[in-house]
Parts: structure tokens; sequence; C-alpha cells
């Protein structure tokens, strides 16, 4: 580690002009949350793998912010020569750089790995002090990491309609329609699951998101990929051809965005016009492809996500013939059509009965290695060591298990992200990620906290549940039910149109606040069809970001309080809903009400539940929910499964 940051320095030193300090982000050219081995920079220079962070080198500092789902783990990963800033507590990134920095300093950082919206709050932070934020023309990082991963070369692959649910064309030709209202003759698109989402492409580039490194750019005519065109076989070539995308090379979107800038941007003419693609049609009128004749129209701005977009393509335009606004995309994603929601319930079933089966199995171990009571019973252990010929438990050995009974899924394609299989105080270490050398081994004398969620082809998962197999304290019994209640709340809210995830916020954590308690994270995020496990633009969130989308109707998201307390346990209790109309007997203001509908299927462990602080409602709930879960999941197990679920969900009294 010091001597990648004595590389680094020494680099920074003989760099033109001379870097005061250099930023390395987590995010990869496409701003995304996962990246990547070879994108994994941050990573590399501090030691810290959680997903979030960024990290500043100075000559003689290096520092590293991360927000409230790390502080734990990076406080264990960072070696002496870091500090860690929590974000939140500690000055922010760009507020420090101004206050620390000398005046004049250049602040170094690759363009190609910040948004448009970072790098301008940068630099207005940094005029200041007439310090300037300076775009490096190669990747630092890169030039001292000697063993960095290749560059992925897998297939692209083409998502079928079945699971899509609409076609290409008609996606083009209603994001055509938003460029025609922005007065927008074109959008740089770099988010990869919006260029997965438009084309109906996925791929395995990013471990455990399906999507492959791409750009694309839309124009009221054209449509282009950017990619290694290594990634597609002969039947994905026809496919472009066919849906009317001209392929370039992954590099090409940089010389292409300056074409696109000066309005010379236009299909090769190496490249044969694709079929479908009619180019004789009336001006102002849809071609059926979803193309839109410019000759009468005044559209003359390029569309770029600030959020997503990174600052080297927005620097190759001219500012002021940029529309800087959330990509229309974002949205239209998030919306699930028909088809998608039929296949986000179909994959959360048989999601719900891989973890009943897992519980299940878990239970049975439990009892058997360590002599453990067990999920009904509350006593405990009689022995750790009851049966010395068994193989032991890990928090790694469990959670590859949970992936068999997942794998044996129809439609599997993968889990959604690491498995956080965490027992008694890892459980606190809110994005806990286990390595098979260091793990912890279960034990039945602790809670344990199973966040995980799975790909398939028609959705993706995210579940959490939260377990004692011995005799839980009547304060874990106190802190689970805080959650529990939380957790019931939110889902059961009801809410007006335009409503957003900042207002019901607050809901989640109304039951744990009365105890003085709370948790470092957003209570809900969307969910992907067959993407990103983390998908925005809206979020049930404390952040003042989740004030900038309301809920709609047939947007995903999860519901997921928790509590944890340093060096002991960790609680968290997540489903994903769907925000569906609220059928109020009233409708004040003609406003349209909203309600979730659960689309996760698992029972809450009623041991950990302590009745007599929940209200009848909330016992109603839950004995409807569990009664549920026994109906929808009774096809997907045996017998012997069957009947641990029906004792998991049966009634609780009021």
């Amino acid at each position: 580690m010091a001597d990648t940051l004595a590389a680094l320095r020494s680099l920074m030193a003989s760099h033109s002009p001379p870097l005061n300090a250099l930023i390395v982000p987590s995010e990869d050219y496409h701003q995304s949350e996962y990246v990547s081995a070879r994108d994994k920079r941050r990573d590399f220079v501090s030691g810290f793998t959680g997903s979030a962070g960024i990290a500043l080198i100075s000559m003689n500092e290096a520092l590293l912010w991360t927000d409230g789902r790390y502080f734990l783990q990076a406080s264990q990963q960072l070696s002496e020569q870091w500090k860690l800033m929590r974000m939140g507590e500690d000055p922010a990134l760009d507020i420090w750089m101004a206050d620390n920095l000398p005046k004049d300093a250049a602040i170094g950082v690759d363009p190609w790995c910040i948004s448009v919206d970072t790098a301008q709050k940068w630099e207005r932070a940094f005029a200041k002090k007439q310090q300037k934020l300076v775009p490096t023309a190669r990747n630092l990082v890169d030039e001292v990491w000697k063993n960095q991963p290749p560059a992925e070369t897998n297939p692209l692959i083409v998502h079928p309609l079945e699971f899509a649910g609409c076609s290409v064309a008609d996606k083009l030709k209603d994001l055509r329609a938003k460029l025609v209202k922005e007065k927008a003759r074109a959008i740089i698109i770099t988010a990869l699951d919006e260029v997965a989402w438009l084309y109906n492409v996925r791929g395995t580039d990013v471990s455990y998101s399906p999507v492959v490194h791409a750009f694309a750019i839309v124009t009221l005519t054209s449509a282009f990929l950017y990619v290694d065109k290594r990634k597609l076989s002969s039947e994905a070539n026809s496919y472009m051809k066919e849906n009317g995308i001209f392929v370039r090379e992954y590099g090409d979107v940089s010389s292409d965005t300056v074409l696109l800038a000066s309005d010379q941007l236009t299909p090769s003419s190496a490249d044969k016009t694709p079929a479908g693609l009619n180019t004789e049609t009336n001006c102002g009128k849809d071609t059926g492809n979803g193309e839109i004749q410019t000759a009468e129209l005044v559209n003359d701005l390029i569309w770029v996500d600030t959020g997503a977009c990174c600052f080297a393509l927005y620097l190759k335009l001219n500012a002021d013939k940029v529309l800087l606004k959330q990509s229309p995309l974002a949205v239209a994603k998030a919306l699930k059509n028909p088809v998608e929601m039929k296949g986000l319930k179909n994959a959360h079933i048989r999601d719900g009965a891989a973890v009943v089966q897992y519980l299940a199995w878990l239970d049975r171990q439990m009892q058997e290695i360590y002599g453990a009571s067990g999920y009904f019973a509350e006593a405990e252990s009689m022995s750790k060591n009851k049966l010395k010929d068994l193989k032991r438990l890990t928090e790694v050995s469990a959670s590859d298990k949970l992936e068999e009974f997942r794998a044996s899924k129809e439609h599997f394609r993968g889990l959604s992200f690491p498995t956080i299989s965490s027992v008694g105080s890892n459980g606190a270490i809110i994005h806990y990620s286990p390595e098979a050398e260091t793990c912890a081994e279960l034990d039945p004398d602790q809670m344990y906290l199973c966040d995980s969620g799975a790909q398939y082809l028609d959705g993706t998962t995210d579940i959490t549940r939260t377990v004692h197999f011995g005799k839980p304290t009547p304060h874990e019994k106190t802190c689970y039910t805080a959650v529990l209640k939380g957790h019931i709340s939110l889902g059961n809210a009801r809410f007006p149109n335009g409503t957003n995830g900042y207002a019901l916020d607050v809901l989640a954590r109304t039951p744990l606040w009365k105890y003085g308690l709370d948790y470092r994270h957003g209570t809900g995020h969307g969910i992907g069809s067959y993407l990103n496990v983390h998908e925005g633009p809206h979020q049930i969130s404390f952040r003042p970001s989740a004030q900038n989308v309301p809920l709609q109707v047939s947007m995903t998201v999860t519901d997921e309080p928790g509590y944890y307390e340093d060096g002991k346990f960790g609680i968290r209790l997540e489903n994903v809903l769907i925000v569906k109309e609220g059928n109020t007997k009233f409708n004040f203001g003609d406003k349209g009400y909203l309600t979730f509908e659960h689309i996760t299927w698992a029972p809450y462990q009623r041991k950990l539940i302590d009745v007599s602080l929940l209200v009848p409602e909330e016992i109603q709930w839950l004995n409807e929910y569990h009664c549920k879960c026994s109906e929808i999941l009774a096809p997907y197990l045996n017998q012997s499964e069957m009947e641990w679920l029906k004792n998991a969900t049966a009634p609780i009294a009021a």
C-alpha cells in the first residue's frame, strides 16, 4: 500500500501541471455502483472493498470517505496510512479540499470516472480559493497497477421479448418523442443498465449485474451502440441490424461525441443501413421504427444526464447546447411493464421458496451439529461440540447452500449481489462480505442476518431475514420487534400521488426512535427487471436525493429498516414492494392515493417477536402475510419443508 501511494505521488509530482492531490472515485466510466474487477481502482489504492467511497491522495495524506453502511468495515480494512472520513459527520470531500489544500492547488481526477454533477460541484467549491480541477489525460492508478485485470470480453446477450415485455422499436419511439418535447436532437446514454434496458441486451461484464460495458447515442434518426465488437455473435449482429442499431467500437464514443457536437454524426458510409431503418419518410412523422425526421424541427440540444454521464464526454460538447437533465430512461425503466411485473412476481415466488428451503435446512443443521434449540424453541444450546465428526457451518458454507437452493430454480442466472451472511458482531457491519478464509462459524447463541438476492431471466430479487437458533435476549427481541414494526408500517402505508421516498422514510424509523435507536442506511431502493439490484431514480431514504422523484404506480422498491449494535449483532428485515393504486374510501384533493403490494415471501421468526409490543393491526397483517406465504410457496416445497413452513407461519394469538 505504501509503495502504491509513493508511486502515485511520484506521478502526481511529474504531471503537467503538478498535482497537489489526486481523487480516486469508486465508479467506472459509466458511474456504476458495482464495477468490474478491472475498474476497482479505489479498492486497489486503499484496501477498502465497499461499493461506496472515494479516496483522496495528497502529497502527505491519504483519506477515504464512505457512508454509514461502511464505517465499521472501512475502519477494519484501512491501513494506518489512511484516514477514514465519515460522510455526514466529517467535512465533505469538496469542502475538505477547499479548506485544506493550498490556494491555486491542482486536483487531478480521471474525467471518465466522475459525473458531470460531481465535477461541477467540485469546481464551484474550488473557485473560492482559485483551486482547479485537472482532468488527467490518463488514469494514474492504471499506470501503477501492475497486475490490473484485463478488460472483459464476455458475450453480449439478447434479452428475449418474452421477458423484456417491450420492443426496442417501441422504446426508441418513446425516447425520441421525449427528445422532441425537450427540443433535443440526441441523447448520450452512459448508465450500463439504461443501455441494456433500451436495447434489450444483457451481459456478464460486471459481477452480479447482468450488463455489458457499452455506451449508446440516440439521435432523432439513428441509434448507436458502442461496445467491444468481439462481444457480438453473428446472431447478436443480426439482432442489431434488425433493430436499426449501428454498432461502433467501445472507444469510438469519444470521437463520435465530438462529431455529435458539430452535428456531423451519421451512420458511417462503411456501415450498411440496417434492415427496418426507413430513411424515406415525410418530415416530422414517425417512421414506424421510432425515427423522427427533423427538417422542420428546431431541435438543437444534446441531452446529458448530469448524474450518470461522465465528465470526459461532457467536455467534448458545446456547453450552451447541452440539456442537463435526468435521463428519460431512468423513470421509464423504473416503471415496470405488465410482462416485467409478472416476471418479478414469479421470480420472487421461486426465490422465496429457495429461502424457505434454506431456513428449514439451516434449522436442522443447527440442531444436529450444535445442539441448538432451533428456529421454533427458545433455549440455550445443549453443546456447541455435540457432534465433532460433523462438518462445522460457516457464514460462507451456509450462504453457498442458499445459492444451491436458488440455482435449482427456473431461470436462475446467478446472485444479484454478494450474500451478506453474518453472525453476531459481523451482522453489525451493514454491508459485511464474508471471506472463506476469515469468516465466522455459525453460533446458535447469536443472531444470524442473511441479506441475499438472485438474478433470474424474469426478475431480480433482494430479501433479508434475521434469525436466532438459540435463546434471544429480551433486548434482541425488543430491537427485532421495533424493526419489524417499522417494516410493517412502511409496507402498509397509504399516501397521495406525488409523495416521494423522503416523506415516507420516517415511517420505518419511528418505532426505533421510540427507544432511541436508528440505522445509518436508506430504507428502500428500486430493483431491476433482470438488471441492477439497486435501481433508481426513486428511493426511500433520509437523504435529500430521495426528494427528487415521487413514487409512481408500477415502481418497485424495497422496505428494509434495520438496527445494528456494534460488536454485538445486526437486524434487518427486507421485502420488495410494488407501488399500486391505493383504493382509498375518499380522494382528498383528487390526487389519487397509492399503497404497496408485497411480492417477497418468507416468514418472520416468531420467537424473535415480542408480541406484547404489537398492536392488533400488526398481528393481523403478520397472520395474513404468513398465511399467503404458505399458500404461495407450497407447490415448490417437499413435504418436510412444507411442514416446517406451516410451523413457521402458524398464526400469532392477539
